[in-house]
């Protein structure tokens, strides 16, 4: 596979990611998943000086951006997200579901990618985890605290 068109494409995912967050960040946590048929991302991002994280998707109620601008971003990343799937793909590599990315601003970068099957998985649960897994959050809901129990239990 070819190291610089994955370096590029994972440059050009931050890129979109960092137009995005309209305000000083310190670092980003991003998921993107693509399953046949679907795909979908989201991340959340470190405000400068702070430690609680802002979910992508609040964006356009906590800032002047409009829907339809957030939107059109939010589609150009999943568009990134399902280009890097079809690189793995077409160079014969085993597809991967889903991947967590970790950048800074000044320029610390992480992927982990995932290949387990999600086709019977919850997405609320699966959110959960992750964010209790990559951001530390506990959930508010019930249906999310028991996500997370169940999880942990897997743990022990």
């Amino acid at each position: 596979m070819n190291e610089e068109q994955l370096d590029s494409l994972y440059q050009h995912i931050a890129e979109v990611v960092v137009e995005t967050i309209p305000e000083e960040w310190s670092q980003v946590y991003l998921y993107g998943e693509v399953v046949e048929g679907s795909q979908t991302a989201y991340f959340y991002y470190y405000p400068e000086g702070s430690d609680k994280p802002i979910h992508s998707h609040d964006i356009p109620e906590l800032f002047t951006v409009s829907e339809l601008e957030y939107s059109e971003k939010w589609h150009r990343l999943v568009d990134s997200i399902q280009e890097l799937w079809k690189v793995f793909e077409d160079n014969g590599q085993e597809p991967w579901t889903n991947f967590t990315m970790v950048f800074d601003k000044i320029g610390k970068f992480n992927i982990d990618f995932n290949y387990e099957d999600l086709s019977k998985a919850d997405p609320h649960e699966r959110k959960t985890i992750w964010k209790y897994k990559n951001l530390g959050v506990i959930p508010k809901s019930n249906s999310g605290k028991k996500h997370l129990e169940k999880y942990l239990s897997t743990l022990e």
